[in-house]
């Protein structure tokens, strides 16, 4: 019995102490969860602070949307009611087909053959005339003067890849049996012969300058020797290196508007009415543009567009550079004009631009009805007269002139084979 009452008595103390223990630790358990610091009211406090945090946020959240439906409204949000929102960033086109309007900007697009063409700010795409390089891609501004892109570099004439040509902007003479090209001048540094900045002949007598002192020419009946040579010879290549090509007047000039050779504007339009025969016949709007000096020609050229910020291009008399290789894209083309740069005028009496049949790569009358003047220059200072001023292409008169021809006459020379055409190029930036 002994031993039984003791085991009894040590339970029982072992008993007592956990009950003491399990007190103890309810009374801490219950302060830290119902005390003024515990975690029921702490918890309390974060909902508290949470609801406030997200009313807060609600109320910042209202105030920016009626900002934002005020702006949108017109109302022009904080302290400014005049403040409209800008129009998004239209997307730039990228496929000839998506240029169907005139553009605010210059952009650069490709047709399906994955040719690059550069389209100015201020014109618009001529689908139905063609949306392929090869076809010759026809630009026309807001008042319809269309113009044809002339690329440089690589060309593309279908899909496979494999099919091209590649195009050199030069000075070029042209076999008289079969057309076939050789450069004599090639307009970049790195390409030879030598580049632009040099004065390099074509036989016999042929230059074009990129400077001179008289940049202008004086007008003294050709005695003088000088005609007017290229508005910016070196913006016109650097146009052409950046951008990839340039644009060449479709048709002949035409008169535009303006009542003196200072604010004369030309036209690139198919011509109406009847052509002059004389000089002595007024011009009218729309007429074909015959009977004009090189120096006027070279003058209305840049009249086109000078100080028109609407525009992206830069408007010049054709140069040699523009004139051969324009020659040397078309016959590369082929579609039956390998041996364009011999073709002679279609034409035996004098015609309105674009109605003669001649038509290569969408660009009229380069072989016919008028000869056009160029800035290139003429060099012979052995002649009794001097003959500085150069024309291109053939004439309804003469039946032995043919596109690639050069010849030369004086800086005032006026007749009705005498014409002239465009060349564009796109502003640097």
């Amino acid at each position: 019995m002994k031993s039984i009452k003791e085991k009894s008595g040590i339970t029982l103390i072992a008993l007592a102490v956990t009950i003491i223990v399990i007190l103890i630790l309810a009374a801490v358990t219950i302060g830290a969860v119902f005390s003024d610091d515990g975690i029921i009211n702490k918890a309390k406090e974060a909902a508290n602070s949470m609801n406030n945090a997200v009313a807060n946020d609600q109320t910042s959240l209202n105030e920016l949307f009626n900002e934002l439906n005020d702006v949108m409204n017109g109302m022009g949000g904080s302290g400014d009611s005049n403040t409209e929102i800008p129009d998004p960033e239209p997307e730039k086109p990228t496929d000839i087909e998506d240029v169907t309007d005139i553009q605010d900007k210059t952009v650069q697009v490709e047709d399906e053959y994955g040719n690059k063409v550069t389209i100015p700010k201020g014109f618009e795409v001529v689908e139905e005339e063609g949306t392929t390089v090869p076809e010759g891609i026809v630009i026309q501004d807001k008042d319809g003067n269309q113009f044809v892109w002339i690329p440089v570099g690589r060309v593309y004439k279908d899909n496979t890849g494999t099919n091209y040509s590649d195009i050199q902007l030069g000075r070029y003479t042209f076999n008289t049996s079969n057309g076939t090209p050789t450069p004599v001048q090639l307009a970049y540094t790195e390409q030879n012969p030598e580049n632009y900045k040099q004065l390099v002949t074509i036989d016999p007598y042929y230059q074009e300058y990129a400077t001179r002192t008289n940049p202008e020419g004086i007008a003294s009946n050709g005695t003088d020797g000088l005609n007017a040579i290229a508005k910016d010879l070196e913006g016109f290549v650097n146009s052409v290196k950046n951008n990839g090509g340039y644009y060449l007047a479709r048709y002949e000039a035409s008169y535009g508007s303006g009542s003196s050779v200072a604010n004369y504007k030309p036209l690139s339009k198919v011509s109406i009415g009847t052509p002059r025969t004389s000089s002595s016949t007024a011009l009218t709007q729309g007429m074909l543009w015959n009977y004009v000096t090189q120096l006027d020609a070279a003058k209305i050229s840049r009249n086109m567009y000078n100080n028109d910020s609407s525009v992206g291009v830069e408007s010049d008399l054709v140069n040699s550079y523009a004139w051969d290789t324009a020659i040397v894209f078309i016959q590369a083309m082929g579609n039956g004009n390998e041996n364009y740069a011999n073709k002679t005028s279609v034409n035996s009496s004098i015609a309105n631009t674009g109605t003669t049949g001649d038509e290569v790569c969408n660009i009229h009358d380069m072989s016919s009805n008028c000869r056009e003047w160029s800035t290139e220059y003429f060099a012979d200072t052995s002649s009794s007269r001097a003959y500085p001023c150069v024309r291109r292409g053939g004439d309804y008169y003469y039946s032995n002139y043919y596109t690639a021809y050069r010849d030369s006459i004086s800086a005032t020379n006026k007749d009705s084979i005498n014409s002239f055409r465009l060349t564009l190029y796109v502003k640097q930036h």
